[in-house]
């Protein structure tokens, strides 16, 4: 947390408010919030008892009032020059209603670049669909884009409530990519989207569904990418099942989109070897191109 509020106090863009959302915790985050504020940052600090991740960042939403909105989990970090270059953009690109940006992620003491090539800007709906970049902490998202779509983060939501709102903006609206890391990630065990990886294609299945039912021709128009998101939460199935060393169910989850592209091909067919095999050629494609252009 104390590093998270520095990375914020470092910001070379000074004209901003913080809201912070405690959810039940009873550690020192009250204390720490209140040393910060002490120091004469605008600092709107709520506490409430474990409403959950989507009800506490749609309360920090409705209890700001900035033109301009970004998120921070309270273990990440966003460098100094994040908030300026965002603004700069939003302010320069009256069309444009979200910005992101390249990050770096820290995994047991080691830093890394995220992409590792240029993301795309503009109309990218189709082309999330098929490998979304986006980390919640590169995010800036202009406050009136939020107010037109009524809901904001889905509630039922524990994993892809990023995933779930940014892409109901982006259904319209055009994204701003800037390629240099602004932000901080870092990787832990106790993290959601390790704990409940099981509940992911799942809560992506659900999300589609939601586009289906808002617009009837939404699978004609994204036929192609909806294939190929298809066999992605094929994927994640299959990978949520070798967690357990479950071959036979990951093949079978796998089995209807081998001939999507090559990359499932190869996961499908070393489900026939033993999962060590499986674990170990999983992690150097996840490190390469299957990430990155997924």
């Amino acid at each position: 947390m104390q590093e998270t509020l520095k990375s914020i106090e470092e910001q070379t863009f000074t004209d901003w408010e913080l809201v912070v959302i405690n959810d039940g915790s009873s550690d020192s985050t009250e204390s720490i919030i209140m040393e910060f504020k002490s120091r004469g940052f605008p600092v709107l600090y709520h506490y409430q008892e474990n409403r959950g991740l989507g009800y506490s960042r749609n309360r920090a939403i409705e209890l700001s009032s900035g033109e301009y909105i970004a998120f921070i989990d309270h273990d990440d970090m966003w460098l100094p020059e994040k908030t300026v270059k965002q603004v700069d953009v939003v302010k320069s690109c009256q069309d444009v209603d979200l910005v992101y940006s390249n990050l770096f992620v820290t995994k047991k003491g080691r830093q890394t670049l995220f992409h590792k090539k240029r993301q795309s800007s503009g109309y990218v709906f189709d082309k999330f669909l098929r490998y979304y970049p986006v980390s919640i902490s590169t995010v800036m998202i202009r406050k009136r884009s939020l107010d037109r779509l009524g809901v904001f983060f889905d509630s039922n939501l524990i994993l892809t409530e990023e995933f779930d709102l940014f892409m109901r903006v982006l259904y319209g609206s055009k994204a701003a990519y800037i390629d240099q890391p602004l932000a901080v990630y870092r990787i832990h065990p106790g993290m959601s989207s390790i704990k409940y990886i099981e509940k992911f294609p799942d809560e992506m299945a659900y999300t589609i569904g939601k586009f289906k039912e808002m617009d009837p021709s939404f699978e004609v128009k994204y036929s192609s990418e909806l294939d190929y998101l298809n066999a992605k939460i094929g994927y994640y199935r299959a990978r949520a099942e070798m967690l357990y060393n479950n071959t036979q169910k990951a093949r079978a989850c796998l089995y209807p989109f081998r001939l999507t592209d090559y990359r499932f091909f190869l996961l499908y067919v070393i489900t026939f070897f033993p999962p060590k095999v499986w674990h170990k050629i999983h992690s150097f494609m996840t490190k390469g191109a299957f990430s990155e252009s997924g």
